[in-house]
C-alpha cells in the first residue's frame, strides 16, 4: 500500500437529495475499498483562504480526476475545495461509475445517464459551489453544507434558524420531518451508534460517513498535556507520533499491524510495543493488565464495554488512547482518528481508565 499526504480545504461538500435511494450500495462497495486496504493518498497543494480542515484519504481511481476537479472548481469560484471534493467523489462512488459525483440528476436525467467522467464532475461542482455559496451567505459552519450536498439547500436553511451549527441531531431531525418520520433499516458501520436506521428522506449521516475520509487539520493534532502523561512526555509524543501515522485509515477487524491494517486494541498494542510497552492483543486482556485510575492522563487507556453485541453487555470490547477531558484516539467503525468518549454512545459504553506500567 502507497501512502502520500493530501491537503483538504475547510468547508465541506454538499449534494442534492437526488441521492437518496442508492447510498446503502454505494457505501457498501466503498466500505470494502476500506477494509480491502486499498486506500492510498496523494500529496496536494495547500489551500489558499477559508482555513485548513485536514487531510483526505482517497484510491487511484479518484486521485487521477483531480487535474479535472480543479479545473471546474476554479471555474465556479471555489479552487479552496478541490480535495473536499475528491473525499465526496469516495462516498458517491469511490470512482466506480462514469457518473463519478452522481450528477445526473441534477441535470433532471435518470439516474446514471451521464458516461462521461468529466461531465459529471462539471456538473456536480457546479452544483457544489452553488450550495457552498448559499452556506456562506447564511454564515452556517462548514459542516453544514457537507449534509446540504445530500439534503439539498434546506438544510442551510433550517440550520441557520437553529443555531447556525451542524450537528447529527439536526441532520436526524430534519430527516425526520422530511420523511414524516418513517424509517428505513441502514446497516453502515457508520450508524451502529444509533440502532442502524436511517430516515426515509436523503442520508442523514452524510457528515459522518464524509468524516471517515478526513483527516484531522495540523492546528487540531493537538494531543493534550504531554506533561501530564505517566509515560512521560518523550514517550507520549512518541507514542502520538506512530499513531497519528495511520490516521484516516480503515478499522480492520483482527488488524494489528500496518501492512494489514489496525482495530482497536490492534492499534494500541502495535503503538506502545514501539515506546517498549508489551500490550496483550485484546481490549479485554489490555483492561486486566492495566492498573485502574480514576484521574486519567493522556496516554493512559480509555474501555468500553457492550460495543459488541455478540458478547455479554459488561464485556470489555472496545479500547483508545485517552487524549483529554473529550477526547480519545481510537480506531473505530468510522476509521482512525479522534472520537468523542464523554459523550453520546461512546459515554453510554464508558467502562474506566487504565495505566499501562512496564
Amino acid at each position: 500500500m502507497s501512502l502520500a499526504t493530501v491537503k483538504v480545504a475547510t468547508t465541506a461538500a454538499q449534494h442534492t437529495y437526488k441521492h437518496r435511494k442508492k447510498y446503502a450500495v454505494t457505501f457498501a462497495s466503498v466500505s470494502i475499498l476500506i477494509f480491502a486496504g486499498a486506500f492510498f493518498t496523494f500529496l496536494g497543494s495547500d489551500s489558499s483562504g477559508g482555513g485548513d480542515s485536514g487531510t483526505a484519504t482517497v484510491n487511484e481511481k479518484v486521485a487521477k480526476w483531480k487535474p479535472v476537479v480543479s479545473q471546474f472548481a476554479d471555474k465556479y469560484g471555489i479552487p479552496d475545495y478541490v480535495d473536499v471534493i475528491l473525499a465526496i467523489i469516495m462516498v458517491e462512488t469511490g470512482g466506480d461509475s462514469p457518473d463519478i459525483m452522481q450528477s445526473s440528476e441534477s441535470m433532471g436525467l435518470p439516474p446514471n445517464s451521464i458516461s462521461d467522467p468529466t461531465q459529471s464532475i462539471q456538473v456536480g461542482v457546479k452544483y457544489f459551489a452553488e450550495t457552498v455559496k448559499d452556506a456562506k451567505q447564511k454564515k452556517v459552519d462548514y459542516w453544514t453544507p457537507v449534509q446540504s450536498y445530500n439534503f439539498g439547500t434546506g438544510f442551510n436553511n433550517y440550520v441557520q434558524k437553529h443555531g447556525k451549527k451542524y450537528t447529527f441531531e439536526l441532520a436526524s431531525d430534519f430527516a425526520k420531518m422530511q420523511a414524516n418520520g418513517a424509517k428505513t433499516k441502514y446497516t453502515n458501520p457508520v450508524a451502529d451508534f444509533n440502532g442502524n436506521f436511517r430516515y426515509s428522506y436523503g442520508n442523514m449521516y452524510y457528515v459522518k460517513l464524509v468524516q471517515q475520509y478526513l483527516n484531522a487539520p495540523s492546528g487540531d493534532m493537538d494531543m493534550g498535556n504531554g506533561n501530564a502523561s505517566a509515560l512521560g512526555e518523550k514517550a507520549y509524543q512518541e507514542l502520538i507520533t506512530e499513531v497519528s501515522k495511520y490516521k484516516g485509515w480503515g478499522y480492520t477487524w483482527g488488524g494489528s499491524s500496518p501492512t494489514v491494517g489496525f482495530d482497536c486494541s490492534g492499534l494500541t498494542q502495535y503503538a506502545f510495543g514501539k515506546i517498549g510497552y508489551k500490550l496483550p492483543r485484546t481490549a479485554a486482556e489490555q483492561y486486566n493488565k492495566s492498573v485502574k485510575v480514576a484521574d486519567p492522563q493522556p496516554g493512559d487507556l480509555i474501555f468500553f464495554k457492550g460495543t459488541n453485541t455478540d458478547r455479554p453487555l459488561d464485556s470489555i470490547t472496545h479500547v483508545g488512547i485517552y487524549v483529554d477531558e473529550k477526547r480519545m484516539y481510537d480506531a473505530n467503525n468510522s476509521g482512525i482518528g479522534f472520537s468523542t468518549w464523554n459523550q453520546g454512545y461512546w459515554k453510554s459504553h464508558l467502562a474506566g481508565f487504565g495505566r499501562i506500567v512496564k
